[in-house]
C-alpha cells in the first residue's frame, strides 16, 4: 500500500499499519483506551448470561499464563487478534460510540444510560471518514460500492485456531437515518464462515436495504 494515512488504512483493513500503530502508543494505552471503549467488560444489556470478553494485558499474561508479554502480543492486539475476546454486542457498541461520543447501556426495554467519552469529534470524524472510504470503490466492503458513500462500514476476518480453521467473518455498518443524529448500528459476525467482507457483507447489505427502503 505505500504510506498511507489512517482513513485509508481503515478502509483498506490495513494489518501492518495498525501493527505500527500499536508499536508506537504501546499495550498500556491500549489497554487503557480500550477499556474506556467498553472491551474486556458487560455492556449491562438487560438481557440473561451476557459474557465479558478480554482485553489481554501485560499484567493478565504474567497472572495467566506466568509470561512476559513481547511486542508482537502488542501487534496482535493492535488488529483485534491474539488473546482479545470479544462479543457481538460489544463491537455494535463500540462502532455507535464512535457516532455518538458517548458509552450507553444497551436496553431492549426502558431508556439507556448514557456516559460522555469525551472523545474529540475531530477523532470521531477522522474514523468516520475511513469507515465511509472501506464502503466505497477502494475499501474492503464492496457490496456496498453502489451506495456511493451513503454508510460507513469496517469489515473483519478474525483468526482462530488452526491453519483448517476458517476465520470469523465481521462487519459493521452506520446506516444514518435522515440526519446523523438518527441512525442504526448493524454487526454481523459468522462464526467460521471465511473473510468478513466476503461472507458478513452479503447478510449485512440485507439488512441495510431493508433500513434504507423502510424509511420511517
Amino acid at each position: 500500500e505505500g504510506r498511507i494515512t489512517v482513513t485509508k488504512a481503515l478502509a483498506r483493513s490495513n494489518d501492518i499499519f495498525f501493527y505500527r500503530l500499536g508499536e508506537n502508543i504501546g499495550i498500556d494505552k491500549l489497554v487503557e483506551y480500550s477499556r474506556r471503549l467498553g472491551l474486556g467488560a458487560k455492556t449491562g444489556v438487560d438481557l440473561p448470561g451476557e459474557a465479558s470478553g478480554l482485553m489481554p494485558s501485560p499484567l493478565w499474561a504474567e497472572k495467566e499464563w506466568g509470561s512476559r508479554w513481547f511486542l508482537g502480543d502488542t501487534y496482535h492486539v493492535s488488529i483485534g487478534q491474539g488473546d482479545l475476546l470479544t462479543t457481538p454486542l460489544q463491537v455494535n457498541r463500540i462502532f455507535a460510540e464512535i457516532v455518538s461520543g458517548k458509552k450507553c447501556a444497551p436496553r431492549l426495554v426502558g431508556v439507556s444510560d448514557c456516559v460522555d467519552l469525551s472523545i474529540s469529534a475531530k477523532a470521531r470524524g477522522t474514523v468516520m471518514k475511513g469507515m465511509r472510504m472501506a464502503c466505497e470503490s477502494g475499501g474492503t466492503g464492496f457490496h456496498f460500492f453502489d451506495l456511493n458513500g451513503a454508510v460507513f462500514c469496517k469489515t473483519g476476518t478474525a483468526q482462530h485456531g488452526g491453519e483448517t480453521t476458517k476465520p470469523h467473518a465481521w462487519i459493521s455498518v452506520v446506516v444514518p437515518r435522515e440526519k446523523m443524529d438518527d441512525w442504526v448500528v448493524v454487526t454481523v459476525m459468522l462464526s467460521e464462515a471465511g473473510e468478513g467482507s466476503e461472507q458478513a457483507g452479503p447478510v449485512a447489505r440485507k439488512i441495510v436495504d431493508y433500513l434504507l427502503q423502510n424509511e420511517p
